[in-house]
C-alpha cells in the first residue's frame, strides 16, 4: 500500500543536527496572529519526542527570544500543543529568524537567515508537489475505483515522487559548500516519507553529490550511513545477483530465498500484508498467473509485512495464496523489505534460477505481460 494519504506539507517527522563552527547569536522573531495573549508555543530540537527546548508566550499575535548563543546550524520546530495545525521547522544559525505561522501550512513561512531562506524556497516548490499528490489522495480514497484506475492513479503518484526527489537533488548540488546541503543529502528524504528511491541512477547521482562535500562532514557518522545504505540499493539494483536471506515460512519453519527461487525457472518475490487493500486487490491477477504459468516453471515467493501470525495465515487462506511465503513479522521493518528498500506494497522482483534481478516493479498486465514474454 502506497502511502496515498501523507501530506509533503506534513513533511517534518525527524530531526538533524546539522554541524557547523559557529559562535554569533540568534534570535527568533515570529507572528501568530490566530493565537490569543498568553498561549504557549514550544521550541524543539528533537522532532522525535517534541521535547521543549523553549517556551514563547504570544502577546499581540506575536512572539520572540532574547538572543542567544548559535554553537551549530540545527533543525528545530516551533508548535503548539493546543493546537496541532500550528507549527513550523525552522534552522537555528545566527541571525534573526522570522517565522510567520499560520493554520494553512501553505501560508505558514520561515525566513530571515541563509539557510532559512534557502528551505523555504524549495518547500514553497514541494508544496506545490504536494498538493498534486494529495489532490490524487482525496481521489482516490472518496471514490470506488477498480484496478486499471487505481494503477493509472498510482503511476502519477509515482511521477510526483519522481519529481520531488529531483528537484530536492537540484538543491542539494547548488548547496555541497554549505550545511544545507549536507542537510539535503542525509536527511530531508526520510522526513519528507520519500526515502531513497532503488533506482539506481538516482542513487548514483545522490554518492555524487556526497562526494562534493567538504571533506569534514564526508567524516559524519549520519553521512556513512546514507553511503552505505546507498550501496547497499546499488547491490540489489535489475542486473544483479540478489543477496540470500532466511525467514521462517508460514508454518515456522526457517527458510532460504535463494534455495527457494532455485527450484524455479523464473521467480517472482511478492512483498505484501494482509492489511494491504491494494495487495488484496492484485493477489487475484497472482494467482490467475501463477496457475497459468506454474507448469512452465514460474514461481512465487511471498514476503509478508504482517506483525501478526493470524492476520497473514487468515488473509493468505482468504485469498488462495497456494506458493511459499516468508516473514520475520516485523512489518515495515521486515529485513528484506529493507534490502530491497521497498517503500510501498504491494512490491514485485523477478528474478532468475540463480537469484538475478531481472525486473523491479511491475504490477498487473505489465507483470503478466513480462512473465509471459519469460515463459514462452
Amino acid at each position: 500500500m502506497n502511502k496515498l494519504s501523507f501530506s509533503i506539507i506534513g513533511l517534518m517527522t525527524a530531526g538533524s543536527v546539522l554541524a557547523a563552527c559557529q559562535s554569533d547569536g540568534y534570535r527568533i522573531k515570529g507572528e501568530a496572529a490566530m493565537l490569543n495573549d498568553g498561549d504557549t508555543l514550544f521550541v524543539t530540537d528533537d522532532l522525535f519526542t517534541g521535547t521543549p527546548i523553549d517556551t514563547l508566550i504570544v502577546k499581540d499575535g506575536k512572539f520572540e527570544t532574547e538572543e542567544e548563543k548559535a554553537d551549530s546550524t540545527r533543525l528545530c520546530m516551533v508548535y503548539s500543543k493546543n493546537h496541532k495545525g500550528i507549527y513550523a521547522p525552522f534552522f537555528i544559525e545566527p541571525g534573526t529568524i522570522s517565522i510567520k505561522l499560520s493554520e494553512k501550512p501553505e501560508e505558514t513561512k520561515v525566513n530571515g537567515t541563509s539557510t532559512n531562506n534557502k528551505w523555504q524556497e524549495m518547500n514553497d516548490s514541494v508544496m506545490r508537489i504536494g498538493r498534486q499528490i494529495n489532490s490524487i489522495a482525496a481521489y482516490v480514497n472518496g471514490n470506488t475505483l477498480n484496478y486499471d484506475q487505481q494503477q493509472r492513479e498510482m503511476k502519477k503518484v509515482e511521477t510526483l515522487h519522481k519529481q520531488f526527489r529531483e528537484l530536492v537533488m537540484e538543491y542539494a548540488e547548488k548547496n555541497t559548500d554549505n550545511e544545507f546541503g549536507y542537510f539535503l543529502l542525509t536527511a530531508y528524504d526520510d522526513m519528507a516519507g520519500m526515502s531513497d528511491t532503488d533506482d539506481p541512477t538516482e542513487a548514483d547521482t545522490k554518492l555524487e553529490l556526497i562526494k562534493k562535500l567538504p571533506r569534514h562532514m564526508q567524516e559524519r557518522q549520519a553521512l556513512k550511513m546514507v553511503v552505505k545504505k546507498l550501496s547497499q540499493m546499488k547491490s540489489t539494483a535489475e542486473g544483479n545477483i540478489m543477496p540470500d536471506f532466511t525467514m521462517n515460512d508460514i508454518n515456522g519453519k526457517p527458510i532460504s530465498a535463494l534455495a527457494e527461487i532455485g527450484k524455479n525457472k523464473i521467480t517472482v518475490i511478492d512483498f505484501w500484508a494482509s492489511w494491504c487493500g491494494p495487495c488484496r486487490v492484485e493477489m487475484p491477477h497472482m494467482v490467475r498467473m501463477y496457475n497459468g504459468y506454474k507448469d512452465k516453471g514460474l514461481g512465487i515467493l511471498g514476503i509478508s509485512l504482517d506483525s501478526k501470525r493470524e492476520a497473514w495465515e487468515a488473509a493468505s487462506k482468504e485469498l488462495g495464496v497456494a506458493w511459499p511465503q516468508m516473514s520475520d513479522l516485523r512489518g515495515w521493518d521486515n529485513a528484506a523489505a529493507r534490502m530491497f528498500n521497498v517503500q510501498s506494497i504491494p512490491q514485485t522482483i523477478v528474478v532468475d534460477s540463480n537469484g538475478k534481478i531481472l525486473k523491479k516493479g511491475l504490477r498487473g498486465e505489465e507483470l503478466e505481460t513480462f512473465i509471459k514474454s519469460l515463459m514462452e
